[in-house]
């Protein structure tokens, strides 16, 4: 980071007029652009100095570069100091080279400063002054917001995030020691473990969370050190406004079915929760899967429990969020959604209902243009990454088919209505809520020595298969709401009975129970779902049957082990 920022810089002096560094940092560009001015080796790139440097506070005016104190010799307003620029006469301005003005946002909208830089950078170009001779524009707003009027003419200067090796070395200059209450090899896990947590964050913020995270634990790394700065990055993510961090609350023995993909998971999960032997063996960091299939079948809540399973944070992106009012607005806010992703790394980025933002059809129209920028933006940066970041995508609907065909993801998931076989492993973990020491549900009826009888579940399974021809049955949230819809009848039917006056210790629920709620709303389940005019050819399908059309033509990996209905 720090000499990349420091080339970049360099670069920019030689070669441009005007330079643009968004970064909230102002010290940290103090620090690069002294180093570069004078260098502790002493082996000079430019010929000048710190005296070369003439710095402008929009507040305060010109200031000295290194006490930051007023110049009250030269109480100028920026446009009189840039038309001294212009100009390029000597003494104009002091005989400086490099004008370093900040918090420059918040002048770059008027027209007059504007038409200066454009002057200044029309003037560099017919080599009216002698390099280097730059100005530098920093600023904690990004470069999306430079006024068209001078955005051509202004170079960009991003400022990375430190590698790996620079917060080590940083660590290293602290003199903090790992914890003596681990072996040597557990020391060097733990301290690898503390750097990759840093990792994606500007220096500025890991300084913050280094002093924070040691302080509450007596001055020295360990596992709590490492939980503790977790979570002060997720409080950094959260101002980005776009990335929500959700609590990873559910685990995979909550989700009933899909074993493939919790097998496949669990693979995957090895490697997240041994990155850093991972990065030493030179293994590839897995990209992602995208799960496609019904609503209401399970997608958003295997998100939720991959990253419970890979021991890391859950972000949301949420696809709304990204949508602007203004030109190249939506495409700034993706960016700048996966730099907070990256940010946030190591990660599980969930992405639900993407065929919000890259669906589409025609490939014509400003939306559509809209959706092929965004989806070029996203596809570019997952095949380019180096961060662990694990993409969760989920949608409901139909996706063009450059985002489904395969090696874009490590796998693509069908997820159909759940089989026969799954409901009944649902309706197991949905009762096993509700059926606890001291509940009054007494679901004795449905189980033989203390178990749930399968023979029984499954009978109320198949009062939730899909009518007719049509596959599956009941998805994952219509059983939760059978088992909601019961208990809560039964729950008011024990406050009754307690307000008549009787004594009910329980209230019991049997199989006959369940096959009639699931009766009530059997005819609006998903699965029975079909367009209306069936005997038409040009009727509008469902997204069920849509769904089911491309999962016939991409044949997509399976969610679930067994096929019986």
């Amino acid at each position: 980071m720090y000499n990349e920022l420091k080339n970049q810089i360099i670069t920019g002096l030689l070669s441009s007029p005007v330079i643009y560094i968004p970064h909230f940092h102002y010290e940290l560009v103090d620090e690069v652009i002294t180093e570069i001015l004078s260098p502790k080796s002493g082996r000079k790139i430019l010929e000048m100095g710190i005296d070369d440097i003439c710095e402008f506070d929009i507040k305060l005016g010109i200031i000295d570069f290194v006490t930051k104190c007023p110049d009250r010799d030269w109480s100028i307003k920026l446009e009189a100091l840039l038309e001294g620029v212009v100009s390029g006469k000597r003494n104009s301005v002091n005989d400086k080279k490099v004008f370093l003005i900040k918090n420059a946002d918040k002048i770059l909208c008027s027209e007059e400063v504007q038409a200066l830089l454009q002057l200044f950078a029309q003037k560099y170009e017919r080599g009216f002054y002698k390099n280097p001779y730059s100005i530098i524009l920093v600023s904690s707003e990004s470069s999306f917001t430079l006024p068209l009027g001078i955005e051509k003419i202004v170079s960009i200067v991003d400022v990375l995030a430190p590698t790996e090796v620079e917060i080590s070395e940083y660590i290293s200059s602290l003199h903090l020691e790992v914890s003596k209450n681990y072996s040597e090899q557990q020391k060097s896990w733990v301290l690898k473990n503390y750097i990759r947590t840093l990792q994606g964050l500007q220096m500025y913020e890991i300084k913050q969370i280094i002093n924070s995270s040691t302080l509450r634990t007596g001055g020295c790394i360990s596992e709590k050190t490492i939980s503790i700065a977790l979570e002060e990055k997720k409080n950094i993510v959260k101002k980005s406004g776009i990335i929500e961090v959700v609590n990873t609350d559910v685990t995979f023995d909550e989700v009933g079915g899909l074993e493939n993909l919790k097998n496949d998971l669990k693979d995957k999960a090895k490697i997240y929760r041994h990155l850093s032997l991972a990065a030493d063996l030179k293994i590839p960091l897995p990209k992602g899967i995208l799960i496609i299939g019904m609503p209401g079948c399970g997608k958003s809540m295997i998100a939720k429990s991959i990253a419970e399973k890979f021991g890391v944070s859950l972000l949301r992106l949420d696809v709304n969020r990204l949508m602007g009012q203004y030109v190249g607005q939506s495409e700034h806010n993706l960016r700048r959604a996966l730099e907070t992703a990256e940010a946030a790394h190591p990660c599980v980025l969930w992405i639900d209902e993407i065929e919000k933002a890259f669906a589409g059809s025609s490939g014509q129209g400003d939306s559509d243009m809209l959706v092929m920028r965004l989806m070029g933006h996203f596809l570019t940066w997952m095949q380019e990454r180096k961060t662990a970041v694990y993409i969760v995508a989920t949608a409901n609907d139909v996706m063009r088919p450059e985002f489904m065909r395969k090696g874009r993801f490590d796998e693509v998931y069908f997820v159909d209505f759940p089989t026969t076989d799954e409901r009944v492993d649902i309706l197991k973990k949905k009762i096993h809520r509700y059926d606890v020491d001291g509940s009054v549900f007494d679901f004795s009826e449905l189980k033989s020595n203390g178990a749930y009888k399968n023979e029984v579940l499954e009978e109320i399974s198949k009062a939730m298969a899909a009518n007719g021809a049509n596959v599956g049955g009941f998805s994952g949230a219509e059983i939760e709401s059978v088992v909601n819809m019961l208990v809560e009848s039964k729950f008011i039917e024990y406050i009754n009975s307690m307000e008549s006056g009787k004594e009910v210790t329980s209230i019991k629920i049997g199989k006959e129970d369940f096959i009639e709620k699931a009766t009530l709303i059997k005819e609006a389940a998903m699965c029975n779902q079909k367009g209306i005019k069936q005997e038409r050819t040009d009727r509008e399908k469902t997204n069920i049957e849509r769904i089911r059309e491309v999962q016939a033509v991409y044949k997509f990996r399976s969610a679930s082990k067994t096929s019986k209905q």
